[in-house]
């Protein structure tokens, strides 16, 4: 049971982080100077933690998945494939916040290169309104999915 509870709450903690980054826009325009420098180095240094933790925890799925098989008394790779549309979200999700990651490293360097940046800052904070938009649906479906597996 333990098990299985340990990705929806990693994956709570890594949605309001998520969350907390987001509001950068709105932040990033109150800030000058220093300030600004200072919080956006912040704001790269989380967008990179925030990616890794991702990772962590559709790893800490896959595991529940094979500690599962393994509890039900059948091969650990026996739930692997992902058999409800919330596994193939949580995929989706995945490719697509390494995409949000890279377009953030696009910017940062645009910007350093002394390149136009504004495009592509722009489409890393539509990026990241979309991406806003389906985690809470991703986790509505997890809770869902929860409910059925307990």
């Amino acid at each position: 049971m333990a098990i299985v509870l340990v990705h929806p709450l990693a994956a709570l903690t890594v949605i309001w982080l998520f969350f907390r980054q987001h509001g950068w826009r709105d932040t990033s325009i109150k800030l000058r100077g220093d300030a600004r420098r200072l919080a956006l180095n912040n704001h790269e240094s989380m967008g990179d933690k925030i990616t890794l933790a991702t990772v962590g925890v559709v790893a800490l799925a896959f595991s529940s998945k094979t500690v599962m098989g393994i509890l039900d008394n059948e091969d650990a790779t026996s739930y692997l494939l992902p058999g409800h549309f919330h596994g193939w979200a949580g995929l989706i999700g995945l490719v697509m916040m390494l995409i949000l990651w890279r377009l953030g490293r696009k910017v940062r360097d645009e910007k350093t290169s002394g390149h136009t940046f504004a495009r592509s800052k722009e489409i890393h904070g539509k990026f990241s309104d979309l991406i806003a938009m389906l985690v809470v649906i991703h986790a509505f479906l997890g809770f869902l999915y929860l409910l059925t597996i307990l």
